[in-house]
């Protein structure tokens, strides 16, 4: 069974991963423009005082604009700060030219700039990953982080940005991965666990 779900995990990312990439830089921006606005809107975050984003890749929706704008509305963001194999923290970005490169050429927060936070002291987790469902099923890219780190997190919201397409009928999950609360895409707002306590939240 662990080697089918294995094997399953990997080629739907290697599909997800791939029409990831085909996509045009103008489809990605207008999604992320999009998606990112989606995000913006939800009461949980602007109610929100610590936000933990991730820095994207080139290939990723683009979450640079909605850090900046955050930090300059004045909201603690923090991201991930890789501390070994499997294993992150949250360390607070203080400000955009705070980014250096950290592990697997990732960016992160200069660490004589930001402190680590608590992860309980976490009101919204921006995930990311390459496939999702309904239930709030995810598939990552393959390391653990954040199903190491989402649990630690309890009181934290989880969202999701992704592409449409990211979004698949069923996601193979083990009894160690960690599920998402809400996902938003460029054409909807799919509310999988705790959605409907989202306004009330924070």
């Amino acid at each position: 069974m662990a080697g089918n779900l294995l094997a399953e995990k990997k080629a739907l990312r290697r599909e997800m991963l791939a029409r990831r990439r085909a996509l045009s830089a103008e489809e990605r921006t207008c999604a992320s423009n999009r998606i990112c606005a989606r995000v913006r809107e939800l009461p949980v975050v602007q109610n929100a005082r610590t936000i933990m984003l991730y820095a994207s890749t080139p290939e990723e929706i683009d979450l640079y604009p909605l850090m900046a704008e955050l930090l300059a509305k004045g909201r603690r963001i923090v991201l991930p700060e890789i501390t070994g194999k499997g294993l992150m923290e949250a360390r607070e970005l203080p400000a955009m030219d705070a980014l250096v490169s950290g592990a697997f050429g990732i960016a992160s927060p200069d660490p004589a700039r930001g402190a680590q936070i608590p992860p309980e002291e976490i009101d919204v987790i921006i995930v990311p990953g390459v496939a999702f469902d309904t239930g709030g099923g995810r598939l990552g890219c393959g390391g653990g982080y954040y199903d190491r780190f989402l649990p630690r997190a309890g009181r934290a919201v989880r969202l999701v940005p992704a592409f449409d397409f990211q979004i698949v009928p069923d996601v193979p999950m083990g009894m160690q991965d960690a599920r998402v609360d809400a996902i938003l895409t460029q054409r909807r707002m799919i509310s999988c666990r705790r959605m409907e306590n989202l306004e009330k939240e924070v």
